[in-house]
């Protein structure tokens, strides 16, 4: 994400900056030092992000491992790292000590996209999670759920391979139709029906998805999130978040006022599924409309390649 902002402030927050450094180094002399794996030597605020710059990190990061091992240290702004880099250390950390290292840092994308860090892919570790965690298993991705879709899969796909031998000999874009089935069998799924807000609701995931992967100046420097708004980063989040909430708190509306009397098991959409768990309140936490709202959004990302 380019930052444009004049020279002038910048020079201001950059001596401003490095006083605070100053001052936060003084201090945390006076504590004991943790001892940290190997690393390369880093410069004052920026650390080793000079050494990552360029279009091709992973090669940096593999010279460095190669240099000070698959357990090192890396100092990216004032954001301390560990960097691991083979498959023992890696079973270490995914496997045996997993709940030490389940968390996730929260940031402004978290916040905002994710409804305060509510969905099961960023929020922190505990009851919470575990019950968000349950949901998934046993109802939106269970083997039985899955079976319960596949009459949709399977008329999608007959519709589509329908329609593309109608046009034999034509020129198409085999890309868009794939696309369109995915488009069909995830609205279908999600919502029991081909909602006309279906390519809305997954541009929408699409943009969101792409803001929160970019990295901005604030992940390095948590502190700096108030650049969010002189960028523009945040209000553009913002407008995204609740454009794609206006369209989620439609779809739940019309769920909530359909009736579901006469509707088999088996015809229940994730909507459906969620709002009947919320209703039941049968586990530990209960589920509020954001929370609900979280697990569907993250459920539409599981479900969309």
């Amino acid at each position: 994400m380019e930052i444009q902002i004049p020279y002038s402030i910048m020079f201001t927050f950059f001596c401003f900056f490095f006083r605070i450094c100053k001052l936060s180094s003084s201090s945390s002399s006076k504590k004991p030092t943790k001892t940290l794996p190997p690393g390369p030597w880093k410069l004052p605020l920026i650390g080793n992000l000079y050494q990552l710059a360029g279009s091709l990190p992973h090669r940096s990061l593999t010279s460095l491992a190669n240099k000070y091992g698959p357990f090192m240290h890396l100092q990216l702004g004032q954001v301390s790292h560990i960097i691991v880099s083979s498959p023992e250390y890696a079973k270490e950390i995914m496997m045996t000590h997993d709940q030490i290292f389940a968390n996730r840092p929260k940031n402004l994308a978290t916040d905002i996209f994710s409804y305060n860090s509510t969905d099961i892919a960023v929020s922190p570790y505990g009851n919470y999670w575990r019950q968000l965690r349950k949901i998934c298993v046993l109802e939106l991705f269970s083997s039985k759920r899955v079976q319960a879709f596949r009459r949709i899969r399977e008329e999608e796909a007959s519709t589509q391979v329908r329609n593309i031998s109608e046009h034999e000999g034509s020129v198409m874009n085999l890309s868009k139709k794939i696309l369109e089935l995915t488009n069909s069998i995830v609205a279908r799924v999600a919502f029991g029906k081909k909602t006309k807000n279906v390519e809305h609701v997954l541009q929408n995931l699409g943009q969101m998805t792409k803001l929160s992967s970019a990295l901005s100046i604030f992940d390095f420097y948590p502190w700096l999130k108030f650049i969010s708004v002189i960028t523009g980063a945040r209000a553009r989040m913002m407008k995204l978040h609740k454009d794609g909430d206006k369209v989620f708190d439609g779809i739940i509306g019309d769920h909530e006022e359909k009736e579901k009397n006469n509707v088999g098991e088996a015809e229940l959409d994730l909507v459906d599924v969620l709002l009947r768990i919320q209703k039941d309140n049968d586990f530990e936490i209960p589920l509020s409309l954001e929370n609900l709202k979280a697990v569907l959004k993250v459920s539409l990302r599981a479900l969309y390649p």
